[in-house]
């Protein structure tokens, strides 16, 4: 494909190679935490759900997270196969784009969608694109095919899963992680603008769409991390909580048949400990730690007296 240029390294930006850096770290740091199945699982699919929103709402479909995952279920229950003109190569010109938003494109003319779509294919194989990093590969990829533009309906869904893929072939679906089509859609002007702005020389300069691309990227895996610090965070904090309050609890008379004193949820709440370790959040949030023990049965969190009172409960001994 004669308009096809690799992004070679020496051509990047270096603020472009420094995120694919940063890429890499965060994706090693990520794959080598052994995450509970609950954590995951909700990772993996709150991911799957955003990606899906964020492609469908480019295309002017915004689907709620909450129906995007009535769908994903519904999907998954199906065996009916799609009808229509799904998958078939265009045989119509077509214009996509608007003036406001970097200009029109003309997609390949019709007569020449099948010969591009092999050469994309082939060029997709070749030694030139597979020495990219992954991630520069799925970026030209998504940004070839929407280019040529071969399908009646669904390009731009079609490349961000083609994008998609590719990086899962590289092992770069760290926990749900698919593609790019939440952080395309969260700056959907940039995106259109970009693809139209690479497309205005030939051979097309893509610095500009990659670069882009690449800080998305880097920003969706340090949202990935910044869900399992939340995660793990709260995890410290119940268990620093909890040996808190086993010390502050402990009996003033040790040989009292009460194994636990109870505290004062607002004696608690004022503590110097609990005020260091809860800095910077609400009141609320340590209200929701301690329900959150009592829930599991670690404490006993009385909150049908005057005053909300904590004791700790020590038959969780016995149910853990």
């Amino acid at each position: 494909m004669a308009v096809i240029q690799a992004v070679k390294k020496r051509d990047m930006h270096d603020d472009a190679i420094w995120r694919l850096i940063q890429i890499e770290a965060s994706r090693e740091a990520a794959l080598n935490l052994v995450l509970p199945p609950d954590w995951r699982a909700q990772l993996d699919r709150l991911k799957r759900v955003r990606a899906i929103h964020g492609t469908t709402a480019l295309e002017g479909n915004p689907l709620s997270d909450a129906a995007v995952g009535r769908q994903m279920d519904a999907m998954a229950s199906s065996t009916t196969p799609p009808s229509g003109q799904s998958g078939r190569l265009r045989t119509h010109p077509v214009v996509v784009g608007t003036e406001a938003l970097g200009g029109v494109h003309r997609g390949a003319p019709p007569e020449d969608v099948s010969r591009l779509v092999d050469e994309f294919v082939e060029f997709v194989h070749s030694r030139a694109f597979m020495a990219n990093h992954p991630v520069v590969r799925a970026l030209l990829a998504h940004f070839f095919l929407v280019t040529i533009h071969p399908f009646g309906d669904g390009n731009g869904r079609v490349s961000r899963l083609v994008e998609a893929g590719i990086l899962y072939q590289g092992n770069y679906n760290v926990f749900g992680f698919y593609g790019l089509s939440d952080y395309f859609y969260r700056h959907g002007d940039e995106y259109k603008r970009l693809l139209q702005h690479s497309r205005r020389t030939q051979p097309f300069d893509l610095n500009a769409f990659v670069g882009f691309g690449v800080e998305g990227f880097a920003t969706e895996l340090k949202g990935i991390n910044n869900f399992i610090k939340t995660k793990l965070n709260r995890v410290v904090y119940r268990a620093t909580l909890l040996d808190f309050l086993l010390h502050e609890t402990e009996p003033v008379d040790p040989f009292t048949e009460a194994p636990s004193q109870k505290i004062d949820y607002s004696e608690l709440r004022d503590a110097p400990y609990v005020k260091s370790v809860y800095r910077g959040v609400t009141t609320r949030t340590f209200y929701r730690e301690l329900t959150r023990l009592a829930e599991t049965g670690f404490i006993k969190f009385s909150i049908r007296e005057r005053e909300p009172t904590v004791e700790i409960d020590f038959g969780a001994i016995g149910r853990y």
